[in-house]
């Protein structure tokens, strides 16, 4: 079931599509499987996957497959140090006990919530201009919609 942004978004989404305010593509994204989810672990933490599958099957439980959460999950989870680059052994390594008690897709979702209201207020009125306007669009359009005339990079 969906949540209340999500909701919103696409009901605006929607709004927009029907009134031809501009042209709207919708892509949907499925969920990944534990195999999907062990193939990007091996590749990004150059291992094979019978190393990677059981942390995969612990990332799997904890987002649903949700791509979106899968990366803020393995971000998360590298921040906190529950998986870590071991010089010693000269490859990562985690404990998936440790893992497994890091926050669910919940927590992941509210996670990123915090995030993005914790970025500055300049920042938050360039994307909420640029996810009007598309994936084009000059540095002279954000300023002139902007309440508050300033312009950040959305490089991050």
């Amino acid at each position: 079931h969906g949540h209340k942004l999500t909701d919103v978004t696409l009901k605006n989404i929607d709004c927009i599509e029907e009134f031809k305010c501009t042209k709207v593509t919708k892509l949907a994204i499925r969920e990944i499987d534990k195999d999907d989810t062990t193939q990007l672990l091996s590749l990004k933490l150059c291992l094979p996957g019978r190393y990677t599958r059981e942390l995969a099957g612990v990332v799997m439980t904890k987002t649903r497959g949700n791509p979106f959460f899968v990366i803020q999950f393995l971000r998360s989870i590298v921040q906190n140090k529950m998986l870590s680059f071991s010089v010693r052994s000269r490859r990562w390594e985690w404990n998936c006990d440790v893992v497994n008690m890091q926050m669910n897709i919940d927590g992941v979702a509210e996670l990123l919530t915090t995030r993005f209201n914790q970025l500055p207020v300049a920042m938050m009125d360039t994307l909420n201009i640029a996810s009007c306007l598309g994936y084009q669009l000059e540095e002279s359009t954000i300023v002139a919609l902007s309440s508050t005339k300033e312009f950040l990079p959305l490089s991050m």
